[in-house]
């Protein structure tokens, strides 16, 4: 796609993965439409080689100038917390069939729509042995993930309009991450926070190989109608906590919570985001989240049409993300 310097629009362009999409895509050779609102802060990409489109998914003339001339579109922007369900829907679900109203609007020669989804819309596996992949029926718990789910389908309703691919990652971690980086300042600390004594287990992917993951769905003609799970490591809070103690240089005192602190803290959460009208980072659906045993998907689709795979290890990339927050003085 990138022969005649092909233009991308990125919403969501300032934030974790949209500020690593937009760098890879200008790497590559493409131009770059960063889609933001008037009040985003543009830090982690202020200064590169972009174009700028203001606007926010409540405003349709805005949307459809946005898309103009745009040769894809990778929707990145989303909302993560919110204090309601509806909210929820509004931003990630309407905001989302929006704009790819608005694309198909403006733009009659839409070569793709990539929407990152997320793990989420799927849900946790079932079983003990259970993995999640694309064959799977989704059964989301947490609003944001039930948001993302209607997002799709919203998106597939509009198939044969819409050149659409879909990238469900799982939690994602790396260089300017601010919902792992709790973990790390806890290991920092000196601490290992367990919870529960039955082991907890999730898949991983570096943003770096996120990335790539995107920009290989993008480049592939074989992609369109398709949804892959983005996932590089099977681990356990454990492990990831040990792969973050051996990249500070630390041995932390392990400290098991019992689960039932959850209860407390989701009620202390409701509270608080009533007095504040802001969710908290521990909200009452992240802790819905940390009581699963097993958010476990599979890449194999990825891997077998792709060739996706992480470029290093765990513990390699935890080094990085690491080396960049004590760089950018963040730890």
């Amino acid at each position: 796609m990138t022969e005649q310097r092909k233009r991308v629009l990125v919403t969501g362009a300032n934030g974790f993965v949209g500020s690593h999409l937009t760098e890879a895509l200008l790497a590559r050779g493409y131009a770059v439409r960063c889609m933001v609102r008037s009040s985003s802060d543009l830090s982690a990409i202020r200064g590169l080689a972009v174009e700028w489109a203001h606007a926010d998914v409540r405003n349709g003339d805005a949307l459809r100038e946005a898309c103009r001339d745009v040769d894809a579109v990778c929707h990145c922007a989303a909302l993560t917390r919110a204090l309601d369900e509806e909210t929820f829907m509004r931003v990630n679900a309407e905001g989302t069939k929006a704009l790819a109203q608005a694309c198909i609007q403006a733009n009659g020669n839409l070569e793709r729509f990539l929407f990152v989804s997320s793990q989420a819309a799927a849900g946790p596996a079932q079983n003990a042995e259970d993995v999640v992949d694309e064959s799977d029926s989704p059964r989301p718990i947490t609003w944001y993930g039930k948001s993302k789910l209607a997002a799709e389908k919203a998106l597939q309703a509009m198939a044969g309009e819409l050149p659409l691919s879909i990238v469900r990652p799982c939690a994602v971690f790396g260089p300017r991450d601010r919902d792992f980086f709790a973990y790390f300042q806890v290991v920092q600390r000196g601490l290992s926070l367990r919870l529960g004594r039955s082991e907890r287990l999730l898949s991983l992917i570096y943003v770096g190989d996120l990335v790539e993951l995107i920009v290989s769905v993008l480049e592939s003609k074989d992609a369109v109608d398709q949804t892959y799970f983005g996932c590089g490591y099977p681990s356990s809070y454990a492990g990831l906590s040990r792969a973050i103690s051996d990249a500070m240089g630390k041995k932390p005192v392990v400290i098991t919570l019992p689960e039932m602190v959850l209860t407390p803290l989701a009620l202390w959460s409701k509270v608080q985001g009533k007095l504040t009208g802001r969710p908290g980072l521990l909200n009452d659906q992240r802790i819905l989240d940390m009581r699963q045993h097993r958010w476990l998907c599979s890449s194999a689709k990825a891997r077998r049409e792709l060739g996706f795979a992480p470029r290093q290890s765990l513990e390699a990339a935890v080094q990085e993300t690491v080396v960049w927050y004590r760089e950018n003085g963040w730890l």
